[in-house]
């Protein structure tokens, strides 16, 4: 028996390919559009497509915005993001491109976030033109800053208030209800040897660089020994250069890459082994991705080991600077981690952003509601489990991460190729339609 949403589901591509088409990466704000001009556009195209189904529509000033279906005292929130990281490499089809090969949708965004988001809001018309009478308001929720920072919530926030309870969209099935803390920040690890003249890897901290050089002065050393790192050795007019490649991937999620800054931080710790700066981090930060070497190695039951990445790395003038990004487990404060960072940490600390930790009870209305519509739709079993990600879901009194990525399945985010198989669209399309149905019930 065929679902009602699959008459639905060729549009629902198309919509989605259209915002493909958008560069979200965050640029350089313009007047009326804080993240850049692409994720002001792919905003404005959302909502307009929203108002053509039949929802009421408000644009926050380009940093986010919303649709609402339905009237109620109390509102169920759908919160994700249109914005998305660098998709820098080699891609089987362009990363904005919105092309469909062998069965796939390839594109930035087609699982983090849009993709999902848009599921979301076909789900709703489906509701809507089902005759469906919701008892909660249902506000489906865009933002434009997710993987920079969430200033378009903090802005949105100021506007509007935040719905009672809800999901995100953002992360993995049957459903996530903890979520690690997050704390990103600078570590600057000032002056290093005066023969290393640039060191670059990466562009976002919450991203495993896939790539990283540095250039180093004529200087004799054992070149058999550095290339046993992972790097590759080149030298031009006095200039030694040093090169690493890797495989990025989340920075939640660190030990499913091959960070590429490691390698050099290896090679030159060989090169210049009494250089202290560079020693902390080759011997700290680049033996394990749980803190054991560095002396933060966190862990509680409910959500697992801490986790580190060094996902940027740039010698500015007053010193060799690493963005490196921190997911702590939920039974821990923010201020827990940054104690210990600052008591085994070589350098300062500067405080980029953070998020407390999520922890919604298994036996809540909410969970259970979300786990019984996952369960129906696919036949499988239905459980909570922890993410090392942060979602939009903390922006809710009361809101979990749903999808879309099944048990087993991999979640290409972040990384090259992300990709989504139409299969698994179609199939996203009726567990959102049932999980809303039963929300705002």
């Amino acid at each position: 028996m065929k679902h009602v949403t699959e008459q639905y589901f060729d549009q629902m591509l198309e919509t989605l390919q259209k915002l493909l088409r958008i560069d979200t990466v965050k640029s350089e704000a313009e007047p009326g559009a804080p993240f850049g001009r692409g994720n002001a556009e792919c905003l404005k195209l959302a909502l307009n497509i929203a108002e053509e189904l039949g929802f009421e529509t408000v644009n926050c000033d380009n940093y986010a915005g919303h649709a609402d279906f339905g009237q109620g005292g109390e509102t169920v929130g759908i919160l994700g993001h249109l914005d998305v990281v660098p998709a820098d490499g080699a891609w089987t089809a362009g990363p904005f491109d919105a092309k469909i090969v062998d069965g796939y949708l390839y594109g930035r965004g087609t699982l983090d976030d849009k993709g999902p988001m848009v599921a979301c809001l076909y789900a709703m018309k489906a509701l809507k033109d089902s005759g469906f009478k919701p008892k909660k308001k249902i506000r489906f929720i865009l933002g434009c800053d997710e993987e920079s920072g969430w200033a378009c919530m903090d802005y949105y926030k100021t506007k509007f208030p935040m719905p009672e309870t809800g999901f995100s969209p953002d992360g993995n099935f049957p459903l996530i209800n903890r979520e690690k803390g997050l704390y990103h920040f600078t570590l600057n690890l000032g002056k290093v040897n005066e023969n290393i003249a640039s060191f670059t890897s990466g562009s976002r901290v919450n991203v495993v660089p896939d790539s990283a050089s540095a250039e180093i002065k004529n200087t004799k050393f054992d070149r058999a020994a550095a290339g046993k790192c992972g790097v590759k050795i080149k030298e031009e007019n006095g200039i030694i250069t040093l090169s690493a490649e890797g495989v990025s991937c989340h920075g939640s999620t660190p030990e499913k890459g091959d960070n590429a800054a490691w390698k050099i931080f290896k090679a030159l710790q060989i090169i210049f082994p009494s250089d202290k700066a560079i020693s902390f981090a080759a011997d700290k930060l680049c033996r394990d991705f749980n803190g054991q070497a560095w002396g933060i190695p966190f862990t509680d039951a409910p959500s697992g080991k801490i986790t580190h990445n060094i996902g940027k790395v740039r010698l500015e003038k007053d010193g060799l600077c690493l963005g490196i990004d921190i997911r702590y487990p939920v039974t821990f404060t923010e201020e827990q981690i940054v104690d210990a960072l600052k008591a085994n940490s070589y350098g300062s600390i500067i405080k980029l952003h953070s998020h407390a930790s999520l922890f919604v009870p298994e036996d809540s209305e909410l969970v259970q509601k979300l786990l019984k519509a996952y369960a129906d739709v696919t036949g499988n079993d239905a459980y909570t489990i922890a993410l090392g990600g942060a979602t939009y879901a903390r922006c809710l009194p009361q809101g979990v991460a749903f999808g879309p990525a099944f048990p087993g399945e991999d979640k290409n985010i972040h990384c090259i190729d992300e990709k989504v198989s139409l299969d698994v669209l179609k199939q996203l399309l009726k567990i959102y339609y049932e999980a809303i149905k039963a929300l705002a019930s």
